[in-house]
């Protein structure tokens, strides 16, 4: 009788750490996948080849540049 209960209770045991083991490795995977998503595309200034935030460089009409003052020096 008591072999029983204790049987069950090894199972629930195991059930518990097999479910809670699987939610760990679920909540890393996430993480990882949000790290994966926060990458930034860089770009070389066509001036001085220094890489930037594509979202901060200054378009000109033969590419990237760092700053407005590189964009003039290769763009008269």
């Amino acid at each position: 009788m008591v072999s029983k209960y204790l049987l069950i209770l090894v199972i629930l045991v195991a059930a518990i750490f097999i479910w809670r083991s699987n939610r760990k490795v679920a909540v890393k995977e996430r993480k990882a996948k949000e790290q994966r998503a926060k990458v930034i595309d860089m770009q070389p200034c066509r001036w001085c080849a220094v890489h930037i935030p594509a979202t901060e460089a200054v378009q000109g009409k033969h590419g990237s540049y760092c700053s407005t003052a590189h964009r003039l020096k290769a763009e008269p």
